[in-house]
């Protein structure tokens, strides 16, 4: 259903992570708080970057090339999106986890290019996740309203023409630099753990299990 729209696709969360195993980083992918654009520079040039460069041109996802800025995200956002998926595996059964789907960058359809970062597909739910790194801890800022708000209305969009028994969930994560230099910022790895730890509760509980086989505190 998705996969003519998304940059990339994938049949198991197993497919993801051994994608982004392939991506073969020497010493580890690191967030940093430096910008953007100077982290990309530093890898313009790695096979990682060129392979995604290559898979969103190749689906014509924009108007125009992606930029370095964007390719960074994306892999800061497959570095979270991993430790996600570990996260999964210690909560789900497996025979579970392994029907779920995934698609990265997927366009909404008559959206005027409107991207999700990704759909996560379990038997008749959707998640639409998206992610976001800010240099200064989230809940002092409008980031989370900004996201939500954006999610909103991707799920308004895709509500016109999803089939009426698919049922569409919305999460923002917002995440934070967790080097700076070669620095491991300690505060900020840990909110990051944290909050990764409460989408995989929020995953589990409300894409993975049934209505009402779970207890609202």
């Amino acid at each position: 259903m998705f996969e003519s729209n998304a940059m990339i696709s994938f049949n198991t969360l197993n497919d993801f992570q051994q994608f982004y195993d392939d991506f073969d980083f020497y010493g580890g992918w690191r967030i940093t708080d430096s910008p953007i654009n100077e982290r990309g520079n530093l890898v313009r040039n790695s096979s990682y970057i060129i392979l995604l460069r290559e898979l969103f041109n190749r689906k014509h996802l924009f108007r125009r090339s992606v930029s370095i800025g964007e390719l960074v995200s994306f892999v800061d956002n497959y570095y979270l999106l991993y430790k996600l998926i570990d996260k999964l595996k210690k909560r789900i059964p497996e025979e579970k986890l392994k029907k779920a789907r995934l698609y990265s960058e997927y366009r909404v359809f008559m959206s005027k290019n409107r991207r999700v970062d990704f759909i996560f597909e379990y038997e008749d739910k959707l998640l639409l996740l998206e992610f976001r790194i800010s240099n200064t801890f989230p809940n002092i800022s409008n980031i989370w309203q900004k996201k939500e708000a954006e999610l909103l209305i991707y799920k308004e969009l895709l509500s016109n023409y999803l089939p009426d028994d698919k049922e569409i969930f919305i999460y923002a994560f917002i995440g934070m630099p967790e080097y700076q230099g070669n620095k491991r910022i300690i505060k900020h790895a840990a909110y990051n753990e944290n909050n990764l730890e409460h989408l995989a509760k929020y995953i589990d509980l409300f894409i993975f299990q049934k209505r009402g086989d779970y207890l609202i505190e």
